[in-house]
């Protein structure tokens, strides 16, 4: 992407001008070169001239077949890469000869290897243009590429096939050197980096930055940009759809990804992921739902029915043996969203969905007759990864946020006559710290960490015990 964002800010000038050129003949007098045909467009036009066709029409007025037009030339064109990739790799291995510096190395290659590519196809490249940028008439001027070339030839000869060459020449260079230079910099900021795969949008996007943030992952990610390097840590975070990421996970695209135990069941991949941790959050139920009205009581009644949903490979796993033993089909249709409403449009006669509160499933008139999971999000690894130590130091950070969610670190005095029924009460994880206090001779000092949803109750529990100086705090992380 910012390859792409490069060369067209750099380039798309030059390709105007050589477009112009391209489309017009030295007959017409419009323009006597690339410098004159800058000029009067800068002056009759303004500078953003300059970029126009940067995000070109997408309907046309002659039919689908228009978006083939000008395909065989295009395609002539486009073969001509492999002498861009081909001489890129030649000059590249000369150029390490030399005492250059290897963006250096990067940037000159690029802008030979691109001058190289066009001195060979741009012939083609201005047929394609004087083809396609023909007026929309009937009959056609140039009915055929070939015809294009035929007449090029005819009245202008070779010096025809080149003509607006030099303002390909100029951006040539300058423009693909920065492209390969950008290309080959991202690739080296993402190599040797873990790519930690993070739902893009949606509640668990929001949970996953807490627990990144918690984590004491620093990274920037500005506005609908889909990689984000950590500053402080060798990872790449990659911002992709909850759905997809165990796939990638699987497949070795990433490393480690944040995705939902239903998700790992509906890509299949269960034997291809490691499931390092389950995160505590986004949980909620994979059920069966049908009207309350109506006549379906357990999943064997939904037999050769109609089922509706998101989860289409689960609900075949399910559906294929209680199809064979009762002899029926049932029919699986996919929707990505709206589940619910399938029963009340009247196509389905069940569905198969998330219920978190129930609220939304109650609300369409239905009932769940049976949960086929349990799920939640879960921390889940590549099998075959090489970034095991990174792995497990991110692993340790996150299961002690978890940990840091769930309890607050209670300390208090009391006497020592007393702590014995105070420790009844305040165990610890492992067993709480105890000092004594010089202050005050046979007092000592307790601290330990429980659990925050029964910290009033703990706190009553140690007044009645004596217990003074009673103070609850909350904390970020840790390490147990």
């Amino acid at each position: 992407v910012a390859s792409g964002i490069t060369k067209l800010a750099v380039g798309h000038p030059f390709d105007t001008i050589k477009i112009r050129m391209q489309t017009t003949n030295r007959s017409d007098g419009k323009f006597k070169g690339p410098l004159d045909c800058l000029l009067k467009t800068v002056r009759q036009e303004g500078p953003t001239a300059l970029y126009k066709g940067a995000t070109p029409p997408l309907v046309r007025n002659n039919g689908i077949f228009a978006l083939w037009q000008g395909l065989t030339p295009t395609m002539l064109f486009r073969s001509w890469f492999f002498v861009f990739w081909s001489s890129y790799e030649a000059f590249t291995r000369e150029l390490k000869k030399t005492n250059l510096k290897e963006g250096t190395i990067t940037f000159v290659a690029g802008g030979l290897s691109a001058t190289a590519f066009w001195l060979g196809a741009f012939p083609a490249d201005m047929v394609k243009n004087r083809y396609m940028t023909q007026p929309d008439i009937s009959p056609k001027k140039f009915p055929t590429p070939t015809s294009v070339a035929k007449f090029v030839y005819q009245t202008e000869g070779l010096r025809g096939f080149y003509r607006g060459f030099l303002p390909s020449f100029l951006r040539a260079f300058p423009t693909n050197a920065s492209a390969v230079f950008m290309f080959e910099l991202v690739m080296r900021l993402l190599n040797n980096r873990l790519l930690f795969a993070i739902p893009k949008k949606g509640r668990l996007y929001e949970q996953c930055l807490q627990l990144l943030h918690g984590s004491d992952i620093h990274f920037n990610r500005r506005s609908r940009q889909d990689i984000a390097l950590c500053t402080n840590l060798p990872i790449a975070l990659i911002f992709l759809p909850a759905a997809d990421i165990p796939k990638y996970v699987a497949e070795g695209n990433v490393d480690l990804g944040i995705s939902g135990q239903d998700m790992v069941l509906e890509n299949e991949v269960q034997n291809k992921v490691t499931e390092i941790m389950e995160l505590e959050f986004g949980k909620c139920r994979l059920c069966v739902q049908v009207p309350v009205k109506g006549e379906f009581k357990t999943i064997e009644d939904l037999a050769g029915k109609r089922i509706v949903t998101s989860f289409d490979a689960v609900a075949k796993k399910v559906f294929e043996p209680i199809d064979a033993a009762k002899g029926t089909k049932t029919t699986i249709n996919y929707v990505s969203g709206s589940v619910e409403a399938a029963c009340a449009l009247g196509l389905a006669d069940g569905i198969i969905d998330l219920v978190e509160s129930g609220e939304t499933m109650r609300a369409a008139g239905l009932h769940d007759i049976h949960t086929l999971l349990d799920t939640q999000s879960i921390l889940m690894s590549n099998k075959n990864t090489k970034h095991n130590d990174l792995i497990e130091k991110i692993a340790s950070r996150i299961r002690g946020v978890i940990t840091a969610s769930k309890y607050v670190l209670c300390t208090y005095n009391v006497e020592r006559t007393n702590l014995a029924r105070a420790v009844q009460i305040t165990p610890g994880r492992q067993g709480p710290t105890v000092s004594s206090l010089d202050s005050h001779e046979g007092w000592v000092a307790v601290s330990a960490m429980i659990e925050k949803k029964q910290k009033g109750d703990i706190m009553d529990s140690l007044s009645e015990v004596g217990a003074t100086d009673i103070l609850v705090m909350a904390f970020t992380n840790c390490r147990v």
